[in-house]
């Protein structure tokens, strides 16, 4: 099992259990407890969890379980589609990019193929779909392990693909924007492959619904000075929230 499995189910035990011992997780996983350690040290620096003598727990404070997709797909759709043709603004002819499943990225992709002209690399098979009827759209979809609530691929192949390429743009929805946490996501794994595609990408653009700011979920994607444009429909200084050298895009609803 790869470390990134491993953190995604030790995160899940934590959730059920509240508290998890090295030695428990180290006969459980059939690995020493030093591995076990170093998952777990390499988890609090990520804020997923707060170590404690022989094992882990998770952190007092509470952070709400992101809805199911499906129930997520009709929520605020104008707004989203509104934000979609924003960042569309952004984004040149010609150009490739990363992008990252979700229901926001969804409207995106939607507005993407609709102009055309456009090399996108994405692990949601939805997008890819979008994206393939579009004019003069080159699409890669990456593969992995497909996900049972999200359509989309994650995983070490995933994350090994994303490395294998350079993009314009890495286009990323996220859970929450926090002036303290920055930029999170609720799953390690998406967490992860937003990170990745960020690493490979010149620039960073990030969609955001107004719902999802001030908004704290458990695992880190970046720093707020790591995004170069957040598109919204809302102002983020309402929320306490600024952009230390980023773009701020308001998107109006027709």
């Amino acid at each position: 099992m790869w470390s990134h499995e491993r953190q995604a189910k030790i995160l899940g035990l934590l959730t059920a259990r509240q508290k998890v011992s090295t030695s428990q997780l180290a006969l459980e996983f059939d690995v020493s407890r030093e591995t076990i350690r170093r998952d777990l040290l390499e988890m609090e620096e990520r804020a997923l969890l707060t170590r404690v003598h022989g094992g882990a727990m998770l952190s007092d404070h509470v952070i709400e379980p992101e809805p199911a997709f499906e129930k997520r797909r009709g929520h605020n759709a104008e707004q989203k589609s509104a934000i979609g043709r924003m960042a569309l603004t952004l984004i040149p002819e010609g150009s490739t990019c990363f992008i990252d499943t979700g229901t926001t990225t969804i409207a995106f992709a939607r507005e993407l193929m609709a102009r055309g002209n456009i090399r996108v690399i994405t692990n949601s098979l939805e997008i890819a779909r979008i994206m393939a009827g579009g004019k003069d759209c080159d699409v890669l979809l990456l593969g992995g392990r497909p996900h049972r609530d999200v359509p989309a691929t994650y995983g070490e192949m995933t994350l090994s693909q994303i490395d294998r390429f350079l993009a314009d743009f890495a286009v990323i929805s996220p859970v929450g924007l926090h002036v303290d946490r920055g930029v999170t996501d609720y799953e390690l794994h998406e967490a992860e492959v937003a990170r990745a595609m960020m690493r490979r990408a010149q620039s960073c653009v990030v969609l955001c619904h107004s719902d999802k700011i001030g908004v704290e979920s458990r695992v880190s994607i970046c720093r707020l000075d790591e995004v170069d444009h957040l598109v919204t429909d809302q102002n983020p200084k309402s929320a306490g929230l600024s952009l230390s050298r980023g773009a701020v895009h308001f998107a109006g609803v027709e």
